[in-house]
């Protein structure tokens, strides 16, 4: 059996709609900030913490970005609450995983209070072993946390399944294969170094039992 470790924007869920909402309220009040398009937000997902947030509001100094984050946190779990943004065939998957025998986990590259948003909010945190992301560790990079999971899982039995390069790249670093879900928001260059491509999460259980 396989140690899954999901990445979750792009991979397991799409918050972008209801994030850019959330931080379009969190900049009401800081009109020398621009508001950042949906395409931005996506296009930094995947990006570790201070990247990210340079990348959304480039122009805040690092005391705006702390309340940015503060009041975006507050107004996303508000918005999100009741509201499903599993990509479709994600519970599906998970549970036939699951019932296989599989251990599954998380491998984000976001903090505590957004992993443990996403998991409860969507009701699918009996499905993961062990859920970790970089804000749970207080790690610089992806692979950083799939080391910690190698601490407790074998790693030759691990895959990794995501949707942008760093994704990929975590992978590399512990030399296990990885999946690259195009339904995500990467690009094509990103998924063409990945060992598989998958169009939808169900060719998952697929990809395991070759």
């Amino acid at each position: 059996m396989a140690l899954i470790l999901f990445d979750l924007d792009g991979t397991l869920v799409d918050s972008s709609d209801h994030l850019i909402e959330a931080l379009h309220l969190a900049l009401e009040d800081m009109p020398h900030l621009e508001d950042p398009s949906i395409e931005t937000v996506r296009s930094a997902y995947g990006l570790t913490g201070n990247d990210f947030w340079a990348k959304v509001v480039p122009e805040a100094s690092p005391q705006e970005v702390t309340i940015i984050r503060k009041r975006r946190s507050m107004f996303l779990n508000q918005l999100v609450k009741g509201k499903n943004i599993l990509f479709p065939g994600v519970r599906e998957t998970l549970q036939t995983l699951k019932d296989q025998g599989h251990v599954l986990s998380t491998a984000s590259n976001c903090g505590t209070h957004y992993l443990d948003m996403v998991l409860d909010s969507q009701n699918i945190r009996e499905y993961f072993t062990n859920p970790i992301c970089l804000g749970t560790i207080n790690g610089e990079k992806k692979a950083d946390i799939l080391e910690v999971h190698f601490d407790h899982f074998e790693e030759e039995e691990a895959i990794m399944v995501g949707d942008r390069y760093s994704d990929i790249e975590a992978a590399r670093a512990h030399n296990i294969p990885v999946v690259a879900c195009t339904y995500g928001f990467g690009q094509p260059d990103e998924w063409e170094k990945a060992d598989y491509q998958v169009d939808r999460i169900e060719k998952i259980p697929e990809i395991l039992a070759r």
